[in-house]
């Protein structure tokens, strides 16, 4: 018996992690996700009530979660509600 080739195929199904109203604080907010993913999600993050000049940055992206900060148009740290979905496999 010779085996010359071999082929396999997998299939990760993609899935979903999401929360709602997460309170940041006045600094780097952690999120971890519930279950690693296997590789490296797509993230989907809105703030909510933002004023003007408001923004966010995320950093330390991982199959484990991310870290988010929230500032002001001033670059002071701000505290702000926020919702996230990442989306990989």
């Amino acid at each position: 018996f010779s085996l010359s080739r071999l082929c396999i195929t997998i299939d990760m199904p993609d899935r979903i992690e999401a929360e709602r109203n997460i309170t940041s604080g006045a600094g780097t907010k952690s999120v971890t996700y519930d279950s690693v993913f296997y590789a490296l999600p797509t993230i989907a993050l809105t703030g909510n009530d933002l004023a003007s000049g408001d923004f966010f940055t995320l950093s330390n992206e991982a199959v484990t979660g991310f870290d988010v900060l929230f500032k002001n148009s001033g670059g002071s740290d701000v505290s702000k509600i926020f919702n996230y979905q990442a989306k990989g496999y």
